[in-house]
């Protein structure tokens, strides 16, 4: 039952990310397209990428834990 719970788990968080960074990616270039300045622009695309990257981090961590989680919890076929 724990391994199953875990496998929704993982399989949630993972729909998540992905809409968080689609979000992300979504929301920094309607900042980028409405620059008034070159230097803004710039400052925006950068803050999305340091953005983007962080969510990255978060998700690749999230997903060795839950990784290692479920694959501890999961019941053996012997």
């Amino acid at each position: 039952m724990f391994a199953k719970i875990v496998k929704y788990l993982f399989i949630a968080f993972n729909l998540l990310m992905v809409f968080w960074l689609y979000s992300g990616l979504s929301g920094g270039a309607e900042v980028v397209g409405d620059a008034a300045s070159d230097a803004e622009a710039a400052g925006a695309a950068i803050g999305t990428g340091i953005g983007v990257f962080l969510i990255l981090v978060v998700w690749a961590i999230g997903d060795i834990i839950l990784g290692i989680t479920y694959l501890i919890a999961r019941p053996s076929k012997s």
